[in-house]
């Protein structure tokens, strides 16, 4: 019998694709890892003039908790800046569309859509200038 979570190890990476922050999410969002999450994403969104994006692909388990967290991470953006989330497994779906949390950032299927997204917000930004 295995001692692993079944979700596998948390690990959350930050990078930067076409001036767009990217973090990427891996394993369980519960509260042994929330503290983790929000260690990398807080100082993120403060710095996302390009965008966040939040890439929960492979994360096996939302939790109410890091929900609270990606609501949080959200409110602490730059003005005209947008966070999008990147979801496709159900575990993940399915809390963010019960919690409501789709209404105020968007859910693409890949890394791209999502950053073409909240890169867009900057543009028009730009535009309005």
């Amino acid at each position: 019998m295995s001692e692993e979570p079944t979700g596998g190890q948390f690990e959350i990476v930050a990078a930067e694709h076409e001036a767009t922050t990217v973090l990427t999410v891996r394993g369980e969002l519960d509260l042994d890892t929330i503290p983790e999450l929000s260690a990398t994403a807080f100082p993120a969104a403060d710095t996302a003039r390009g965008g966040l994006v939040v890439d929960l692909t492979d994360v096996s388990f939302l939790s109410s908790s890091a929900i609270t967290v990606l609501v949080r991470v959200c409110d602490r953006m730059p003005d005209a800046s947008r966070m999008a989330l990147v979801a496709v497994n159900g575990v993940v779906t399915r809390p963010v569309q019960l919690s409501g949390i789709d209404r105020v950032m968007a859910t693409f299927t890949t890394v791209p859509d999502a950053v073409a997204h909240v890169q867009s917000a900057t543009l028009d930004d730009e535009a309005a200038r």
